[in-house]
Order: structure tokens, then sequence, then C-alpha cells
């Protein structure tokens, strides 16, 4: 979406849980294969304790590059690779700060405290973190990779029946599947019960291109076995568990838990079509919308933007579940990022801006101010 009308200076005052935020765009840069306009500069004033002055200036530095980045990515961008960004900014924050000055001082038992004044260069910052690839334009037709562990009469396997199923059943809905992933753990592992298994399928998942991870556990047992018609039927349960995971951040687009069943002379084909029973009806539930989700909670295609600046994940938590509470029916909050305590979240909703706009104003935790806005989008900051 096309910003013409951004405003070209404003100036944004806040005090969260004892600090000074303040926010000054100004100019009109533009980024690169990005349709929102980038200010010059962004200003935090921040209250913050060190070893020294020193030290103190450096973690206040730190704190608004972060912040600078939650504010990048209110745009077209996703971020990927948040584990190697943190020691990459810990090091190289300084290009990215413009300047710092320190207005007030305090010496104390327990440190040196400062409320120190720092101008950051977001402009600069983008273009570095799209250098290095951390920052990566979502493909419209993203790439998919299924990790599925199985389970029969209680016991792992490692039978690929249901990736495969997956897999094809994905593919039928036009959606682009890798078949391997360099590096993804064993199958039999289970994603679920291991989070060191979850993030290296994830990880191996990201790294040989797919956006989405499809994680699947099957657990299948045999619940009857009698005679019809003169012919032993053998019966099995499939219980089946799938979630579709951004590979870049590992938050869930859509989750689903199904059980069917499927009975036939043959264990081997029963045990199949209980599987692909399962597979059939979760796909089918969901499977169509994935690719709406993915616009919405990615590609900037939600009704709203909004940027959230200054809240805990708890709060922003919090915030997602009353706007779709009280915009009701039909609205749904993705939360596309969140770095440095800023959130960038898709709503998608029937309801127009001037619903949104009063559900925020009416919303009673601590206060939700919007300081600016331009069509769909607007910055909304946390008043404690």
């Amino acid at each position: 979406m096309n910003l013409t009308a951004i405003v070209r200076s404003t100036l944004v005052r806040v005090v969260v849980a004892g600090i000074l935020v303040v926010a000054k765009t100004s100019g009109s840069g533009v980024w690169a294969a990005v349709t929102v306009e980038t200010p010059d500069y962004l200003t935090f004033e921040y209250q913050q304790v060190g070893s020294c002055e020193e030290e103190a200036v450096r973690l206040a530095c730190i704190r608004a590059v972060h912040a600078t980045v939650g504010h990048v990515l209110f745009g077209e961008y996703a971020l990927q690779g948040r584990d190697l960004l943190e020691p990459y900014l810990q090091k190289n924050w300084p290009k990215f700060v413009a300047s710092s000055y320190v207005l007030e001082r305090r010496a104390s038992r327990d440190g040196f405290g400062v409320r120190v004044r720092i101008q950051t260069l977001p402009e600069v910052l983008t273009r570095d973190l799209r250098e290095k690839r951390f920052l990566y334009l979502p493909d419209a037709n993203p790439a998919f990779f299924v990790y599925a562990a199985e389970l029969v009469d209680g016991q792992p396997t490692s039978s690929s029946m249901t990736r495969q199923l997956i897999t094809d059943k994905l593919k039928s809905k036009n959606l682009k599947v890798l078949e391997k992933a360099t590096g993804c753990p064993d199958p039999v592992s289970d994603v679920f019960a291991c989070p060191a298994v979850f993030d290296a399928a994830r990880v191996a998942a990201l790294r040989n291109g797919a956006r989405v991870m499809v994680a699947a556990r099957s657990s299948s047992q045999k619940v009857s076995e009698s005679s019809v018609l003169y012919e032993t039927m053998i019966s099995y349960e499939t219980k089946l568990v799938l979630q579709f995971i951004r590979t870049d951040d590992a938050s869930i687009l859509a989750q689903d838990e199904v059980t069917a069943r499927a009975a036939d002379k043959e264990k081997d084909t029963a045990l199949r079509d209980a599987v692909k029973n399962a597979v059939e009806l979760a796909t089918e539930r969901f499977g169509s919308q994935i690719q709406v989700f993915w616009n919405s909670a990615v590609r900037e295609k939600a009704a709203h933007q909004l940027l959230f600046t200054d809240l805990s994940l708890d709060e922003l938590a919090l915030v997602t579940s009353y706007l779709e509470a009280t915009l009701g029916h039909g609205t749904r909050a993705f939360v596309r990022s969140y770095f440095g305590n800023a959130a960038v979240v898709g709503l998608d909703s029937p309801r127009d801006f001037s619903a949104v706009e009063r559900a925020l104003q009416e919303f009673k935790p601590f206060q939700l101010r919007i300081t600016s806005r331009a069509g769909n989008r607007a910055t909304v900051v946390c008043v404690h």
C-alpha cells in the first residue's frame, strides 16, 4: 500500500514504567521495495542504570537500536535469523546511532543512572539488515516443509506415511512443498514433546528455503478386531496434531487436532486409511485458508495495520485478544512481528477503522493512544 499522505514530522512522548520514550520522525526517505516512508531518524529517551556512565549509555543505545528494528518491521519486510541478530546488534549498534546526549546523571551504591536521549538511523539500519539478509520480502507463494512423527500402537516408527499424505494434500491445493530439508532431525523424534527437536526442524526448514513448517504427529491405535460376514475386520483410530508454523519466528499460523477411524481386513490398509482420513479432515478444516493466514500474518494484507510501541509480550496477548473479542465475529489479530518491545499487528476485521479506534480508546488495563495514522495504518503508543 502506498502511503503518500504520511506526516513528515511527528513527535510522540510517552512515559512507560519509568521510561520516557520519544519517537520523532522527519524527512521523506523511502525503503527500497517498501511502500512505507522511512523517517530520517527516531529519537528515544531512556532512564538507564549501568556500572558507570559509559555502560549505562551503551545499554540505552542498544535498547534504542532494538526498538528501531521493531519500527522498521512496520512495513513489508519480515525478520529472520533472530538468534544471530541479537549478537550482531550488540557488536554493531554504534553505526545505527546518530547521537546520544546525557540529560541527567545520578550515582548510587548500585551503579550509575542516566537519562539519555538517543537518535537512531532507521534507514541505515534497514539497508544494513537487508544486506545481511536479516530482512526479507515474504513470497506470495511461500515454500512449505512437512515434519511428521508417527506412533503406531504406542510405538514410534520411522514411516514417512503421514508426511507424504500431508505433502500430497498441500500440493493438491497448489502450494509449494519441499520434499527434503537437509539437516532435519530424524522423523521418529516428536517436535511437540521436545523443544530442541522443534527448533532443529524449524531451523533446518528455514535454511532450506521453507517459510512455513507443517509440524505433525499422528498416533494410531488398533481399537477393534471383529468378524463381519465371515471376514475379520481390523479398525484403527488416528489422532493427528497439526500446526502451520512460521519458520522465521516460530509463531503459529494455524493449528488443529482431529481424530478419524478406518477399518479393513488388512491391518496396513486400515492403518493407512485412518491416517489418510485424519489428514483429509485436518487439512480441509483450514488448509484452504492457510494462504489467507500467510498474507495477513506476514505480507501486510490484513485490513488494518497497527504498530504498538512499549509493551511486553503478555500485554500484547492481552491487547490482541481484547481486539478480537471487542470487534466481534470475523475479527482476527495476527502478530506480524515483535522486537524491541514494538509489535506489528495485522488486524483482519469486517469493521472499519472507526470501530478499531473506539475499541482502542475503551481499553481499560492501560491507555492505548493513536499518535499517527495514514490510511489503514496507525501507530499506537501504550501509556501505563
